[in-house]
């Protein structure tokens, strides 16, 4: 519940000033850059901040037949008004001579216009309660957008630990707002608090005053004043120096939390007034807001601006989604025999349960779709389908989180066919966990009926394995859904290459060749990145793990299927032909540059990024473990291995057979086998990368967490949420 007030607060905060917030991010941009054009003005002298104050005074009483005062500000330019012989009137100065080094330059007509815009929308004291309200709302809006990612991450101690990149807009949204959290903070609350005190909103503090009566009554000249002596410019802001030679006009010191009256005569402090509080964070607040006196903190606030606009731009797009994902039913849910339910935090979940919907309803079928949160009972129902998507570290997204519950409670009184699909990815260590606690909830729930034994999980929302599994059931069922072959999704820039090499085993129990792919066209790219391959005159596309090969080449390891469209198609293809793809980043499968120690394990064709990854130049001491089937399957990559291990860019490899008559038939036998390196490499802040099938995958995870339980290590989903186990499974 607390979870959706946030949601919706964070929402209608933003929607109600978003406007206001526009202008206010637009201006403060370019506002930042007034203290940097400032800080750059050559009235600055090396070190002169940390000159005594005793010894400029003394400077300029030579210099000149009279001066008033002497202020240093944010930048520590020195100025003073002086009146003498040869020049007189209000400057900068340099401290240790006395020197003019410039007048005074007018303020910028430019950005004082914009100054007063951004303060007040040129509408005066109503333009500062706009500005003001807004202040207020960006701060709430910031809180509540730090809950929300607090409750993303799985709670506070979590915040800070690695955002899963899965390609989407809300992964920049939640990023950048984690990285600019404070700087936003830091602007709305001092953007707050300035308009308060022009609004004379802010509480009004006693001036605190203590008066000394001078006890010294020996004259000495203003430079051995004690207090001159021992404050440095730094420390000031303004001194105004005596108008007479009158005991009863004093020299006035401002510093930077108090106001100091000094007899001019003795040097005694006459009267002491500490600031009130008020006053001191008001002079902080509009140093923050502005950037008064830093380049750098400038900078900081440039960049939050601009984020600023990028949220609005981003949170506008999740919204659209998010809304655009509403539901459209022609059938009530009392009148329906399928049943679709779909868990989605923002809306792309439920595209596929639309896809679903509409493919029934073609085939003349009465079909409900809802949200999980909206579970009742369903009458007709002969078919419950439950496609859902898994918030943060394992929990329910924002319109399921009632499901369970509600599934406990409500009675079924007619029995029907239940189905769960989990959608989520691979990377992070509660994979499609919501999922598969429905699942388990459904399996001892009396008149729901289900032939899963365990839920449909798809990574990264594969959409062919979803589209399969659709037509499966659905031939089951006695009829055939017309259902798209693909999602409509903005196509990737494609590349043009050409096969270079290529090579092939063909036996009884494998049938795999590899490809040595050239760019056309230079292209960045990295062992653990994907080429995405459309074959001709088909929709779908499908997604190959690479290694980086020498020369920049690309280097593919294919299994060819019987019917596998894509493996014929590459199949067929020859040295020299070419063909179009584009290369997919996956940096969250790149080798890790800082670890000392890396462990690589995959079966089958899975081993394709790693051929790749055994040449990179490293400091790290690499093992490879891969599982195959046969002695000829091994001789493909065989030269690329021994190569690597005679560079010293691997320092062991060990295969098993699953066809042969050998010690070991699979690879979680090489690492029970060889559990000292796999727990030196776990507490050493190693990394275990695992690329290949999922069912290896599993088997590996369930020898790793035989391993950290024998050895009394942290627990092997410690090991997963720090990033030390890094997947690419199919």
């Amino acid at each position: 519940m607390l979870h959706k007030i946030w949601r919706y607060s964070h929402f209608y905060l933003t929607v109600s000033s978003s406007l206001f917030l526009f202008l206010a991010a637009t201006t403060g941009a370019i506002l930042a850059f007034k203290p940097i054009q400032e800080k750059r003005q050559p009235y600055h002298i090396k070190n002169a901040e940390n000159t005594a104050l005793s010894q400029v005074i003394d400077t300029l009483k030579n210099k000149y037949e009279e001066v008033l005062d002497l202020e240093v500000d944010a930048n520590y330019f020195v100025k003073a008004t002086v009146f003498g012989s040869e020049e007189s009137g209000q400057f900068y100065i340099n401290p240790f001579d006395g020197s003019k080094l410039a007048d005074i330059p007018k303020s910028n007509t430019f950005f004082e216009s914009i100054i007063n815009f951004h303060r007040s929308l040129f509408l005066k004291t109503t333009g500062r309660i706009f500005v003001g309200i807004t202040s207020f709302l960006l701060f709430l809006i910031a809180i509540t957008g730090l809950l929300l990612a607090i409750k993303r991450q799985g709670g506070f101690i979590k915040l800070c630990s690695k955002i899963i990149n899965d390609k989407s807009i809300q992964y920049s949204h939640v990023t950048l707002g984690r990285l600019l959290l404070i700087p936003i903070i830091i602007i709305s609350f001092t953007g707050t608090y300035l308009s308060m005190e022009k609004l004379s909103l802010l509480p009004k503090n006693k001036v605190s005053s203590i008066t000394n009566t001078s006890q010294n009554k020996k004259v000495i000249p203003f430079s051995k004043f004690t207090i001159f002596k021992e404050t440095r410019l730094k420390d000031i802001t303004k001194l105004e120096f005596p108008f007479s030679t009158d005991e009863e006009d004093y020299f006035i010191l401002n510093l930077h939390d108090k106001e100091l009256k000094i007899h001019q005569k003795t040097g005694d402090i006459v009267q002491t007034t500490h600031y009130p509080f008020v006053k001191i964070l008001s002079v902080l607040s509009f140093n923050l807001h502005t950037g008064n006196g830093s380049i750098l903190w400038s900078l900081v606030l440039f960049i939050s601006s601009l984020a600023i606009l990028y949220f609005m731009y981003s949170g506008t797009v999740i919204t659209i989604k998010r809304l655009g994902a509403k539901t459209k039913n022609k059938y009530k849910a009392d009148e329906a025999n399928f049943i679709i339910l779909i868990g989605s935090e923002n809306g792309g979940t439920k595209r596929l349960g639309k896809v679903l919907q509409q493919a029934l309803l073609k085939a003349h079928q009465k079909v409900f779709l809802d949200d999980l949160n909206n579970y009742q009972q369903y009458p007709n129902a002969e078919q419950l389908i439950i496609i859902t998507s898994t918030y943060g570290q394992g929990q329910p997204p924002s319109n399921a989180h009632l499901f369970l519950k509600k599934l406990e409670q409500i009675k079924i009184e007619r029995p029907f066919d239940c189905h769960v699909i989990g959608l989520g990815s691979l990377s992070y260590p509660k994979f499609c966990e919501f999922a598969k606690n429905i699942h388990k909830q459904i399996l001892s729930k009396d008149k729901m009926n289900t032939s899963q034994k365990s839920p449909l999980l798809i990574h990264n929302q594969n959409y062919e394995q979803f589209r399969n599994w659709v037509l499966e059931w659905s031939t089951s069922l006695k009829f055939i859904l017309d259902i798209p072959k693909e999602l409509s999704t903005k196509k990737q820039k494609e590349t043009v290459f050409k096969i270079t090499d290529k090579q092939n085993i063909i036996d009884e129990y494998d049938e795999t060749f590899t490809l040595t792919l050239s760019p056309v066209k230079h292209k960045k790219f990295n062992s653990g990145d994907l080429l995405g391959i459309t074959p001709p005159k088909e929709n779908s596309e499908r997604l190959y793990s690479i290694g980086s090969h020498q020369k920049g080449n690309i280097l593919l390891s294919i299994k060819k299927h019987s019917h596998g469209v894509c493996s014929n198609y590459l199949n067929n293809l020859n040295i020299d032909d070419v063909f179009t793809g584009n290369i997919q980043q996956n940096k969250e499968f790149h080798f890790p540059k800082k670890a000392k120690h890396v462990i690589l394990i995959a079966n089958g064709t899975g081993i394709a990024p790693f051929l790749g990854m055994i040449h990179q130049q490293t400091k790290a001491n690499v093992s490879l473990y891969w599982g195959t089937r046969t002695y000829q399957s091994e001789n493909l990559y065989k030269h690329l291995i021994t190569e690597a291990l005679h560079k010293g860019t691997l320092n062991k490899y060990e295969a098993t057979f699953s066809k042969e008559v050998t010690q070991y038939n699979y690879v979680q036998e090489l690492l029970e086998k060889d559990e000292k390196n796999v727990i030196n490499t776990l507490q050493n802040n190693g990394t275990i990368m695992i690329c290949g099938s999922i069912i290896m995958r599993d088997d590996v995870f369930i020898q790793l967490e035989k391993i950290c339980k024998k050895y009394d290590l942290p627990s092997f989903e410690t090991y997963k949420t720090n990033g030390q186990i890094l997947t690419d499974c199919y």
